[in-house]
């Protein structure tokens, strides 16, 4: 059994709705039943590279200016004198940090 990585399978399904897409267009408009069914089966692929799109993690310099800023904000907890300013830049340090992860 084999595994397809999510790039992979957005490569296969943009192949498949493109050869849907094709057929689409060759087929006559007054055939309306097959119309709404490649309409739909393109629909769906599109919705699934889009549901799997959603998911790809972040680039290398997104994750990495998140753990900066998570840095910095850790920097300005030292800055401030207000306990309750320290706790906000601890928790946001804390959430940009767990961001970052992916």
């Amino acid at each position: 059994m084999s595994f397809e990585t999510a790039d992979e399978e957005i490569a296969r399904l943009e192949a498949e709705r493109h050869s849907y897409s094709e057929t689409f267009k060759n087929t006559h408009e007054s055939d309306t039943v097959t119309r709404a069914h490649l309409q739909m089966d393109m629909d769906r692929r599109t919705a699934r590279i889009q549901e799997l799109q959603q998911h790809q993690p972040f680039g290398f310099f997104a994750r990495w200016g998140l753990r900066l800023a998570a840095l910095a904000a850790l920097w300005g907890t030292l800055q401030v004198e207000s306990w309750w300013v320290r706790i906000g830049f601890i928790l946001l340090a804390a959430f940009l940090a767990f961001y970052s992860l992916g």
